[in-house]
């Protein structure tokens, strides 16, 4: 024989809240695996638990006891009033219920939708391009700036090492040879 208990209408429930919820929460993980009847079992257990809990509870008791949103909730509910007022499920999925799947469909198949997307791919790519465009012209900005640093040491050694000025050949023509060595490696190099 089942215990009675009070409502906050003062109706009688036969199953508590303690034993609703780990029954809600079987026929919701079936749900994720076998469709909308155990969803609108759910539903039918969710109603019943709803009216045991306080004006304005609710949405706590929800959180605090599933990992449900309250608008899901809702719609495990209105499938189980659905259910009882016609008798049988005419939908397999929740998104089948909510018509959320035919939305996505059409969605997809719209034509503004198939042109926005393709202004976003060219948007994309135009980005891309002009970001390794960007990318270039630094690169090219710091080889320039790496050469005129080599030419401006280059000539303050060479008026210290010039024949003319004191220096020898040979120290010249080392000199000539590091600069074009770094030069060299200037123009091979990232630097980004």
């Amino acid at each position: 024989m089942t215990a009675q208990l009070a409502t906050r209408e003062g109706r009688a429930v036969s199953r508590p809240l303690k034993v609703l919820i780990p029954m809600i929460n079987g026929e919701l993980e079936l749900g994720d695996t076998a469709g909308a009847e155990h969803y609108a079992n759910a539903g039918d257990m969710l109603i019943e638990a709803k009216e045991q809990i306080s004006h304005g509870g609710w949405g706590k008791w929800l959180s605090k006891n599933f990992e449900l949103h309250s608008t899901t909730a809702q719609r495990y509910m209105a499938m189980a009033r659905y259910r009882k007022q016609h008798g049988v499920l005419h939908f397999t999925s929740l998104r089948d219920w909510t018509g959320e799947r035919e939305r996505l469909r059409t969605k997809r198949n719209s034509k503004q939708e198939k042109s926005l997307r393709g202004l976003l791919r060219e948007l994309a790519r135009d980005a891309y391009v002009q970001e390794r465009q960007s990318a270039q012209i630094e690169i090219e900005l710091h080889r320039k700036l790496a050469e005129d640093l080599i030419n401006a040491g280059f000539r303050v050694l060479a008026t210290k090492l010039h024949p003319d000025r004191g220096g020898s050949h040979d120290a010249m023509k080392r000199l000539t040879l590091v600069r074009d060595e770094l030069k060299q490696v200037a123009k091979l190099r990232r630097f980004v």
